[in-house]
């Protein structure tokens, strides 16, 4: 059931992110990435919402949890994930694992990025 429910609010949350990134990006008219900023943001703004108030107030299943934080959130935006995961080492205390989540993910990702253009530029 967990697998299924995963597998069908990811389908969701990439036509969403598909239709939003769009929608914003023709209205921006320009070339900055504004649609996928709308949508990272966006992203972390509505994860943050809907998962604290889900495990703090509502009695809601591992399934659906999973369903709605892995499938829509996760194939929405996987920046949402890294902006909460990071504030909830942060809330917990735990600043120095948290700074370290952060200068890991954006030094060595945008190095990797880099890597990977240059790998795939020679062939």
């Amino acid at each position: 059931m967990r697998i299924a429910l995963i597998m069908l609010f990811g389908a969701i949350g990439t036509l969403a992110r598909y239709g939003l990134q769009g929608i914003v990006q023709v209205r921006a008219a320009g070339t900055f990435p504004t649609g996928t900023l709308a949508v990272n943001l966006g992203g972390c703004f509505f994860l943050g919402i809907l998962a604290q108030y889900m495990f703090n107030h509502l009695v809601v299943s591992p399934d659906w949890r999973a369903a709605i934080t892995i499938g829509f959130f996760g194939s929405f935006t996987t920046f949402s994930s890294f902006g909460w995961e990071t504030m909830k080492m942060a809330e917990d205390g735990e600043w120095l694992k948290a700074a370290i989540y952060v200068f890991t993910s954006v030094v060595f990702g945008l190095l990797l990025t880099f890597l990977g253009i240059r790998i795939a530029s020679r062939f």
